[in-house]
């Protein structure tokens, strides 16, 4: 994979018919790496969560940067997204491209070819410590110089990616302050990286990256006109409330000492102890029955499926590799996940969903509240919009609710043409 240095370089490049904050640009292109220097007790440490993989790839380089696109593309004209947006992009073309020019197999060993042609094996420090060496020319020729290591000396900085967590970027311990004093390292000549020839592979790299980001926006463009339906998973697609009271009672039995007629809200101590517990294990309840088969059906009608989640990411482990994996098994079926989204409302806002299905009534209204259409999966009698306790009937619901919105804009286009004439 690309080193930080080449990553900044290669933003460098881009940024010459873009003209971006160079600073924000840089620190972005660097950031989704600082997974490295997050501490363990801090939150989120997952490299897979910073680099968006897509765990149903099997074969190959798992980053999804159209998964970045599709999610953060209302911010890339802050510089510091637009620098994270090229990481995704790079790393995806080295490993697929450049780094294979540099690695061998000798004896069924894998290692690195040396510009003498010899071979040296991969004892997991030899690669990482020749780069530096190739890293400190290309800060030199591409002019990178230091970073400020804390948040409040960027006075423009705003960052809103759920799957980062900034502790591995800034202060003392971060990426910015571990890139500053490599800056300032010995110079010394790769055995393994020619320095003219990496210069190349930056160029062709870069002509790769507005490629890349041409087909975004005409993918953005296109997905512009499709139906896009938001579905939530807890106790909507899984039965999470069944599996809350399972372990509730077990939580009991196991303490005697907490009284259970008492109403705990949020922030009690056996409440805490409670989800500490037991977080985990209530995670995945049984998929809703036909829930697969109703979303496999609206797949088909070229529908575009989000499943969405408020769990926050830093409470769990690998949650979201473990919901694909576990959806995977039971056969449901979607465009992506997005977990541990600041607020619902806001991000059917920005991206432009016209169906919310979703068992909570907060979240019905909220959607009611900017123009998206949602279908209560449960049973309110006090509610007078559209609802259901079976998936078997959702499709049927969303012919109905885009079939009156299709009469609805067509009798408006009516109305406003003969007001015309």
């Amino acid at each position: 994979m690309p080193s930080a240095r080449i990553h900044e370089a290669i933003a460098k490049e881009v940024n010459k018919n873009i003209g971006f904050d160079e600073l924000l640009l840089r620190i972005g292109t660097v950031a989704p790496d600082s997974w490295r220097n997050v501490e363990a007790k801090s939150g989120i440490k997952d490299k897979y969560l910073t680099h968006f993989w897509d765990f149903r790839v099997k074969n190959g380089q798992a980053n999804d940067y159209i998964e970045f696109y599709m999610k953060y593309y209302n911010y890339l004209s802050n510089p510091f997204y637009f620098g994270y947006l090229i990481h995704l992009i790079v790393d995806q073309y080295w490993k697929t491209y450049i780094d294979p020019k540099y690695e061998m197999v000798k004896d069924g060993i894998k290692g690195f070819k040396l510009k003498n042609g010899e071979f040296h094996s991969d004892n997991n420090w030899w690669g990482y410590f020749d780069s530096l060496k190739m890293q400190r020319k290309i800060a030199k020729i591409y002019e990178l110089g230091e970073l400020p290591i804390n948040q409040n000396d960027l006075a423009n900085f705003t960052c809103c990616i759920d799957e980062l967590n900034l502790s591995g970027l800034f202060g003392p311990n971060g990426t910015l302050n571990y890139l500053n004093k490599e800056i300032m390292a010995n110079d010394e000549e790769s055995e393994i990286y020619d320095i003219d020839e990496v210069i190349s592979d930056i160029h062709k790299t870069k002509e790769h990256v507005e490629k890349e980001l041409a087909k975004l926006a005409l993918l953005q463009e296109n997905n512009i006109n499709k139906i896009k339906i938001a579905v939530d998973i807890d106790d909507t697609i899984l039965c999470t409330k069944e599996l809350e009271k399972l372990y509730w009672e077990k939580f009991l039995l196991d303490n005697p000492e907490v009284d259970a007629d008492k109403e705990y809200k949020c922030g009690d101590m056996e409440l805490s102890i409670f989800w500490s517990q037991y977080r985990e294990k209530m995670a995945f309840g049984e998929v809703k029955p036909y829930a697969s088969a109703a979303l496999n059906e609206l797949i088909k009608q070229s529908y575009v499926i989000d499943l969405l989640s408020a769990r926050p990411l830093d409470k769990y482990t690998s949650l979201k590799q473990k919901l694909v994996k576990y959806f995977e098994l039971k056969g449901i079926n979607y465009r992506y996940i997005n977990l541990g989204f600041y607020s619902k409302k806001e991000f059917l806002k920005e991206h432009g969903y016209d169906i919310l299905i979703d068992n909570d009534m907060k979240y019905i209204l909220e959607a009611e509240s900017v123009g998206v259409i949602p279908i209560l999966y449960g049973n309110n009698p006090d509610y007078k919009g559209y609802q259901t306790d079976n998936w078997s009937q959702i499709p049927k619901l969303i012919g109905e609710i885009l079939e009156k919105r299709f009469n609805h804009e067509k009798n408006y286009c009516g109305i406003v043409s003969n007001n015309v004439k």
